[in-house]
């Protein structure tokens, strides 16, 4: 596995003016003042609380405390928490894609390289990880304000690309796409939860040593292998399985096309 780079900066210049009408609601705060206060400013904060708070926990009560001003004031930068929730996974997207490279023309290569990127970018980023994991809305594809880029619908379209390099049919395209997918939110909420064997392992190992062998021959074979486990050890071994298998799949689909 590649090692963690530093976050890139993720919060976009807004291009427009503020959402809402007229003048936004009197800041009386004595510690927050209006013009240091922005939607690219509350998502930026919003997004680097999500390094230690899931991002459902992130509470436009709690933002406006932070910043120190109304309530109000934060609805009318940002429109609502809709627009907050999203406006902090468009950035997450964005993170992934200011780490992609030129397609090389080797959809498993290209694909490897993806993979890898955004499961770092998950692990630096565990409260929308966990989101990512357990919510439907705004998963991907963002609500964004006008002149903005969708990140979910770019790095969509570049993983597809990817794949779409290996001759795939649409249909295998779209499975391919769905089985990485889920594989990258299963291994990064496992990594962000700590919900990995080798986080627990005197537990594990005390619990399966305990086993009788003759009852439980299979837990107390796997016993100290299970517990070892690790994303340093399984994210890649766990990659290489599915892109071979998705791989092998391609190639029957192929054998069969030409029998038929």
């Amino acid at each position: 596995m590649t090692a963690a780079r530093k976050p890139v900066a993720v919060a976009e210049k807004p291009k427009h003016a503020p959402r809402g009408r007229g003048r936004p609601p009197r800041n009386d705060s004595p510690i927050g003042t209006e013009p240091t206060l922005s939607r690219a400013a509350i998502l930026q904060h919003a997004i680097e609380l999500t390094k230690t708070v899931p991002l459902d926990q992130i509470s436009m009560v709690q933002l406006a405390k932070d910043f120190g001003v109304a309530p109000g004031l934060i609805h009318y930068y940002l429109g609502g928490r809709d627009k907050l929730v999203s406006g902090v996974l468009n950035a997450y997207y964005r993170m992934r894609m200011a780490r992609a490279e030129n397609l090389t023309g080797d959809w498993r290569r290209d694909v490897e390289r993806i993979a890898r990127n955004s499961f770092e970018v998950a692990i630096e980023n565990p409260g929308v990880s966990l989101y990512v994991a357990s919510h439907n809305r705004y998963r991907l594809f963002q609500d964004v304000e006008p002149g903005e880029t969708d990140y979910g619908m770019e790095f969509f379209n570049l993983m597809t690309s990817a794949i779409m390099q290996g001759g795939f049919t649409a249909d295998q395209v779209a499975l391919a796409y769905h089985l990485i997918a889920q594989y990258l939110v299963s291994t990064s909420m496992a990594e962000t939860s700590r919900q990995l064997p080798a986080y627990h392992q005197a537990f594990i190992e005390e619990k399966l040593g305990q086993a009788p062998a003759a009852q439980y021959p299979g837990a107390r074979f796997v016993s100290k292998a299970f517990s070892h486990l690790s994303s340093e050890t399984s994210f890649e071994e766990g990659l290489r399985i599915t892109l071979d298998g998705i791989d092998a799949w391609r190639q029957a689909r192929k054998g069969k096309a030409k029998a038929g």
